[in-house]
């Protein structure tokens, strides 16, 4: 039997994977602070915050096999707040969960992942930018740089991150509780990124370690033509040029 960790697993997201990953004959191991219910035998739930450094030898120590063959990096959260009024509690929290965290989870993992694939659910947030959330799209885009380079590094592991837009979660239903505006039939579903999640499990031949993969549906389709405001500046031609991306 495969074995499957998956943080942030009691709710949204995390869930979902969990209950596609069971049916694919996996052991999975859910890593959340809240309860995680599953009717399998399959299914073993590690309470721990993964705010807490000291969270990640405790779940090591739960984790009795060898080896683990898939990792989901899935736990994450997000609050608005102005670009420089913020408090340091919340940062640390922040950037404690959504950035140090995957890092360490790994890295104490690193021994029993061998051979094995590591899946971080980012944000394609890291680069389409909004207000008021200035500490969640650094925490994305400093992760996927961070494992840009892990994966360059590490050669006996295969990481590859996935960048949603709009998932109807638990979590996007909170921040946009007071926004009226807001078109909740351009979200796509908790389900819709675990078969993706499941797709890349079955078959990741066609990408290479490193890569990362922006999740739109149908209707967010416009997040594909991300266009970076990226300039380059020629010292010896004192030439100053848009940079053509494909």
């Amino acid at each position: 039997m495969k074995t499957a960790v998956i943080t942030g697993s009691s709710s949204g997201i995390g869930k979902s994977i969990c209950d596609l990953i069971l049916k694919m004959g996996f052991k999975v191991y859910g890593i959340s602070r809240s309860s995680s219910n599953y009717d399998s035998p399959n299914f073993v739930w590690i309470q721990a915050d993964l705010a807490d450094y000291n969270s990640f030898s405790h779940i090591s120590g739960q984790i009795t096999e060898d080896a683990i063959d898939v990792l989901v990096n899935n736990a994450g959260i997000a609050f608005e707040q102005d670009a420089l009024d913020f408090n340091e509690k919340d940062f640390k929290r922040l950037f404690d969960i959504n950035f140090k965290a995957p890092i360490l989870l790994v890295k104490e993992l690193k021994k029993k992942i061998k051979q094995g694939l590591v899946i971080n659910i980012s944000s394609v947030s890291d680069r389409l930018v909004g207000e008021k959330y200035a500490l969640y799209c650094s925490s994305k885009a400093a992760l996927n740089t961070y494992f840009d380079v892990a994966a360059l590094e590490e050669k006996n592991m295969k990481i590859i991150s996935i960048l949603p837009s709009y998932i109807d979660t638990p979590l996007l239903r909170k921040l946009q509780e007071h926004n009226k505006d807001f078109d909740w039939n351009l979200t796509m579903k908790p389900e819709q990124i675990a078969e993706f999640v499941e797709r890349i499990i079955n078959d990741n031949k066609d990408l290479s370690s490193g890569a990362k993969v922006i999740v739109v549906s149908d209707s967010l389709k416009e997040d594909l033509e991300y266009n970076e405001n990226l300039w380059g500046y020629n010292v010896t031609t004192k030439e100053l040029l848009k940079v053509k991306q494909n």
